[in-house]
């Protein structure tokens, strides 16, 4: 009797000592990670994490705005050469279990979609996080893993936008130079603008006259100023599209995020760059669009 009080007196002195280890690293880990004092602080500021799937991701978050922007490499990207990834900016790596980028990123999506009806899909998502920690498939520490779960958890799709590599035909040489490329920092600020957003939106549902319906619909909204916008022109889109989704051309990813809210859209913003775009953001309506109340 008294040996197995003596034993359950160790075992307790062994967790206390075990909890306060735990807790010093956790205060440790808080006063040194630049990344956790960004994201306790909300600063407005870059947090950058390396995706290493095929074609590699760099994630970008701001904090202040509460929006990010994926963007997928153009160039190959290895964990044996992660530091020459997007020329090395990025703070913090991790190796998804599954490295194809396009299963990666639907995966991700449908998590955040389902996490709110699903609580316990966090408990999957911490179990992965500990397999890839102990296998040093990342360099995110527990406290920063924690905290940063916290802040995606209070994101939709919509507060995320993709960047794509930009394939640039080959042209002859012109006198009028092709304007800048959007950066993903521009995206992640999302700088406000005083003018209206200029829209174009492109039918691709196959049900005649849903262009020029919410067209009307988006010119009261404007009129009354609940939405500040400018639809330029509608269209048909040249192939059916089952989803509907929009297209960020001008790096005004906040106003572009408000409109795809308001209209029902909620898949993620998708940010390309061209030359001969002639709005700021596109909306392609897909077969499964239906026009707000």
């Amino acid at each position: 009797m008294e040996s197995s009080r003596k034993t359950s007196q160790l075992i307790g002195k062994l967790l206390l000592v075990l909890s306060l280890v735990v807790i010093g690293l956790a205060v440790h880990t808080q006063l040194t990670s630049s990344l956790l004092q960004k994201l306790l602080s909300r600063q407005d500021s870059r947090v950058q994490v390396l995706v290493l799937t095929k074609p590699a991701i760099q994630f970008m978050y701001n904090p202040a705005t509460r929006k990010a922007v994926a963007t997928v490499s153009a160039a190959p990207c290895t964990a044996e050469k992660k530091e020459t990834c997007f020329d090395g900016q990025f703070e913090r790596f991790f190796i998804p279990a599954n490295d194809d980028q396009t299963v990666f990123w639907s995966n991700f999506q449908d998590l955040l979609a389902r996490w709110r009806f699903n609580p316990l899909l966090m408990f999957k998502v911490a179990g992965g996080y500990l397999k890839m920690w102990v296998k040093h498939q990342t360099d995110i520490s527990p406290a920063e893993f924690f905290v940063f779960t916290q802040h995606l958890a209070g994101l939709d799709i919509t507060d995320f936008a993709t960047k794509l590599p930009t394939v640039q035909p080959k042209k002859k040489k012109t006198k009028n130079p092709l304007p800048p490329e959007v950066s993903a920092d521009q995206l992640v600020a999302s700088t406000e603008e005083d003018r209206p957003l200029v829209v174009e939106i492109l039918n691709a549902s196959g049900q005649k006259g849903l262009a020029s319906a919410l067209t009307q619909y988006l010119r009261e909204q404007n009129t009354k100023g609940l939405l500040r916008v400018d639809v330029l022109q509608y269209d048909n889109y040249p192939s059916p599209q089952d989803k509907s989704y929009v297209v960020d051309y001008s790096g005004r990813l906040m106003q572009a995020t408000q409109l795809s809210r308001a209209i029902g859209i909620s898949g993620a913003i998708r940010s390309e760059t061209s030359p001969t775009a002639i709005c700021d953001t596109r909306i392609i309506l897909g077969k499964d669009f239906q026009m707000p109340l």
